[in-house]
């Protein structure tokens, strides 16, 4: 199911925990005041769709200027800078819903109400197949292609999901795999079945369906410009999903005073309205959703092997060194067991694949390759501090029912997760009234 997400893609990253709403590889900074000479670099497309949204009514602080994370390299990834210092409370930008790509309220015929999102690639295709009329349909266009994980080649995603999914022959779910799960999933359920009148061969609108996977119903312009860090995040949002729905402006302030050439971050699984994705939305689901790897800290969720951790630097500090396992709850002896099978598993693989190049796998590109590694990077760093932590092993986790990971977030995020039970008889003790696979989940 396809996931309302509240904000922003991520586009093809040049370091990791960083995500940037501009293609890379312009010198010239972009200041938000707009540039008259429109051409189709990234920075002349950024200065068009600030000078339009103000020109529609919206709200674009004065103080705020994209450029290059770091300085004097056209290579690195773009963020949205204070040029002054701001106030805590100051907004940052007011988008009114009219400017929004968003759902129809008509569905096609055969569609379901769940299937919303499928009017709105409609409309984006249309929108970008027509001539891009719109500074941010014209912005959109320029996106890169195919770097979500779920919307790679069929070499490179057969690739991710065997470096994923589990070989042990007694599976403790239904479907044993490292996460993320549903790599493939959204293509095959929610566009194939839940989506009418669809010409596979159209790759305009697999790129509109890659945009609003990464977008969600709602494309907040402007906002997709604000990069995704846990630690650095200081702006907040003064709207949620149901006032978008009734028409509402999209306000979004800063939640502290920033310094004059501080960087604006957004969190995309931790901000003030994304309660229904703090227990289930970690490193993995980042990684799947919006295609790359977050920066310290990271959160893990390995459903089988019942863990769940966050992975820092220790103290916060960077400069330490040293990495820190924080479990969410206490790990036990059997869960430790099944990750270090998967470090196995996971070095074997490696062996078997890492000297080889994308050249070797159906059509592959060079970016899922990079991209590949670097997930299986972060996916074995964290597994191995896990292991490695001296944290005591008890076994109540398996005695606790299939919510077992829900605890900062409501109980109905169940419904949103990818979490997959454990099965009748696998957990150390199988006597357990709680240990029944639930049909909900």
């Amino acid at each position: 199911m396809l996931h309302q997400q509240l904000l922003i893609a991520c586009l093809l990253l040049c370091t990791v925990g960083l995500r940037t709403g501009l293609a890379d590889g312009v010198e010239a900074e972009s200041c938000i005041e707009g540039n008259s000479n429109a051409d189709a670099s990234p920075d002349a497309l950024v200065s068009d769709l600030i000078r339009w949204l103000r020109d529609n009514g919206a709200y674009i602080n004065e103080k705020l200027v994209v450029k290059h994370v770091v300085p004097g390299d056209p290579s690195s990834p773009r963020g949205v800078f204070a040029a002054e210092a701001m106030d805590e409370g100051e907004n940052v930008c007011s988008i009114p819903s009219e400017l929004m790509i968003k759902p129809s309220s008509e569905l096609a015929e055969g569609e379901l109400v769940e299937y919303g999102h499928c009017s709105t690639i409609r409309k984006l295709r249309d929108a970008l197949v027509g001539g891009a009329a719109t500074p941010y349909e014209r912005y959109l266009l320029a996106q890169p292609k195919w770097y979500l994980p779920g919307f790679w080649s069929w070499g490179g995603m057969d690739l991710l999901k065997t470096m994923l999914l589990s070989n042990r022959t007694h599976e403790m779910t239904d479907y044993d795999e490292l996460p993320p799960h549903g790599v493939d999933e959204f293509v095959e359920m929610d566009l194939l079945e839940g989506c009418v009148d669809i010409d596979v061969k159209d790759t305009s609108f697999w790129h509109s369906a890659m945009l609003v996977q990464a977008r969600g119903d709602y494309a907040f312009m402007f906002a997709d410009m604000i990069n995704h860090d846990n630690r650095g995040y200081n702006i907040r949002h003064n709207s949620n999903y149901d006032s978008y729905v009734n028409g509402a402006v999209h306000d979004i302030v800063t939640s502290r005073v920033i310094e004059a050439g501080e960087q604006l971050f957004n969190s995309y699984n931790r901000c003030n309205i994304c309660e229904g994705r703090f227990d289930w939305m970690g490193t993995p689901e980042m990684f799947l959703h919006y295609g790359f790897v977050e920066s310290m800290p990271q959160s893990w969720l390995i459903d089988f092997a019942r863990i769940k951790f966050v992975l820092d630097w220790k103290d916060g500090d960077e400069s330490s060194g040293e990495l820190a396992v924080d479990f969410k709850l206490p790990p036990s002896e059997k869960g430790m067991g099944l990750l270090r099978e998967e470090l196995a598993r996971l070095k074997s693989f490696a062996e078997a694949h890492r000297q080889t190049r994308f050249e070797d796998y159906k059509d592959m590109t060079e970016h899922e390759w990079k991209s590949l590694w670097q997930y299986f990077d972060a996916l074995y760093i964290a597994l191995s501090n896990a292991v490695q932590s001296t944290s005591a092993l008890v076994d109540d986790v398996w005695k606790l029912g299939n919510d077992w990971w829900i605890q900062d977030g409501p109980p109905n995020e169940a419904d949103e997760a990818w979490i997959y039970p454990i099965k009748k008889g696998m957990a150390p003790d199988e006597e357990s009234p709680n240990m029944e696979s639930s049909d909900d989940e």
